[in-house]
């Protein structure tokens, strides 16, 4: 009796299991409201995916860098009604910088959000964003991504298998170290400064009387945790995110350059995308750009809190003027190494 009664029961679970669509291999399906009686059809539907892209970069998530890539896709998404779909590695999942770089340029990625500094190691335009003390307010810098001259910058990146679609700033770079205040440029000398790999900023800090040293970006923490480095050149949204905070004692509100970077593409999966959504790409991006310095603003704000907050000592420049005429040799140098630095040049200053 025992066994007929578990024999009637097992009989009994698969009957009702059936009935309700599971055990028969088949996932479970859920009838959407466009399937029911008397529901009202769905305008809003999305679109079948027509592409789905890979986007890369190396901040981490809390880092104004990601939120605007984040918006990018959000807006990417709703411009085309989800025909084009990106999902995003932050966080150097994918590699860091250089590495995502090139492989945009040599199509085993689709995208990539890059750091123009690192962008150094395959063109030299994008040098025009960091000359010292040039941009050095983010009004100003919005205004001059806006001008022809960054548009021609971002469009010579077509000769490399590769297109700018838009700038996204990360945060104005500030001086962080563990041996002393910085003040004056004599207090740089012989600090040994972690720089972003780009010839141009180690130039500006050679000039300055530091010791420049490259370093990737993953490496930092570390480096300075264990005095391999003195400090860095970097920005309150780095000291936040990436926890800088922890293992820095002093930061100076220099502004000595922004750091931008931009959203990059490979041409071939550009040209495979219909013309109507790459127009609503590129607005897209161009929102992204509007949205970030909005949001940057804010976060600077609040990451100084919490540098403070962390017992960092944080410090103003004496006199920044000091520093810019120690700079020009730089001026003189870069402005020569492509024509479209020394327009850049010449469109901030008008701005100014």
């Amino acid at each position: 009796m025992k066994k007929l009664t578990s024999v009637f029961m097992v009989f009994l679970m698969v009957t009702f299991l059936t009935a309700c669509g599971l055990g028969s291999g088949k996932p479970a399906t859920q009838t959407s409201g466009a399937d029911k009686p008397d529901s009202k059809p769905n305008t809003g539907a999305k679109e079948e995916a027509t592409h789905k892209l890979k986007l890369s970069h190396a901040a981490a998530e809390a880092h104004p860098f990601h939120l605007g890539v984040v918006k990018f896709a959000e807006l990417v998404d709703e411009k085309t009604n989800g025909r084009i779909q990106i999902t995003i590695f932050p966080n150097r999942q994918l590699g860091e910088e250089r590495e995502n770089l090139e492989n945009v340029m040599n199509g085993t990625l689709d995208m990539a959000m890059v750091s123009t500094p690192v962008m150094s190691a395959v063109t030299p335009v994008f040098d025009a964003l960091q000359l010292p003390f040039l941009l050095n307010t983010y009004d100003i810098e919005e205004q001059a991504l806006k001008t022809e001259t960054a548009q021609k910058m971002l469009d010579s990146l077509n000769e490399l298998g590769i297109t700018g679609l838009a700038y996204l700033e990360g945060g104005m770079r500030h001086l962080g170290n563990n041996v002393r205040e910085i003040k004056k440029p004599a207090d740089l000398e012989g600090l040994k400064l972690r720089v972003v790999q780009s010839p141009l900023i180690s130039d500006i800090f050679s000039t300055l009387k530091a010791s420049p040293t490259p370093m990737a970006y993953g490496e930092v923490y570390s480096a300075l945790q264990t005095g391999v480095i003195d400090g860095e050149e970097t920005n309150l949204s780095t000291m936040y995110a990436e926890k800088h905070l922890e293992v820095i004692k002093h930061f100076t509100l220099a502004g000595q350059f922004p750091f931008p970077a931009a959203i990059l593409i490979n041409n071939k999966v550009l040209k495979s995308i219909p013309e109507k959504d790459q127009k609503l790409i590129n607005e897209a991006a161009a929102e992204a750009t509007a949205y970030l310095f909005e949001q940057i603003k804010s976060q600077d704000e609040k990451n100084l809190k919490e540098v403070k907050n962390a017992g960092v000592k944080v410090t103003e420049l004496e006199n920044v003027d000091e520093f810019i005429e120690m700079a020009q040799p730089v001026y003189e140098t870069y402005t020569k190494k492509h024509p479209l630095i020394k327009e850049f040049v010449g469109e901030v200053e008008k701005l100014k």
